[in-house]
């Protein structure tokens, strides 16, 4: 960490250099004129692989967890995608996580587990849940 840093400002200086992907999306929700929940859209830069993105940063606050928040942030986000003629999703998540569950729920396929792939928020070395999602079906109808 830099001298004068917090993880705060650690955590906004990612989020700022995110958001200087010009190919990005950032999909935010509010409630009350609160940001509840975000997720990101992040376009592969493989020239094979056009069509991929991932799905990143995907938060959305526990008051409005189980109200279809969620739901509604990875609709947009799918929605966004098929708009830039994206047809092939994927992501990460911790594995045993709640969210494992829920990116079932809204129709994503597990595709394994990494061991030790990334640190929790308090430092703990974590496995890691990958999933996919094919949009090809749902943009033919």
């Amino acid at each position: 960490m830099a001298l004068g840093a917090t993880p705060e400002t650690d955590l906004e200086a990612l989020h700022r250099g995110a958001l200087a992907d010009a190919g990005r999306v950032v999909l935010v929700a509010e409630a009350d004129r609160e940001l509840v929940a975000m997720a990101h859209l992040a376009p592969s830069g493989a020239a094979n692989a056009p069509h991929r993105a991932e799905v990143q940063r995907v938060a959305v606050a526990e008051r409005v967890r189980g109200g279809g928040v969620g739901r509604r942030l990875m609709a947009a986000v799918e929605e966004a995608a098929v708009e830039r003629g994206l047809t092939l999703l994927w992501l990460t998540t911790h594995e045993g996580s709640d969210a494992c569950a829920f990116y079932e729920a809204v129709g994503y396929t597990k595709l394994g587990v990494m061991p030790g792939y990334s640190l929790r928020p308090d430092g703990t070395v974590s496995s890691g849940a990958f999933y996919f999602r094919e949009l090809a079906a749902n943009v033919r109808g």
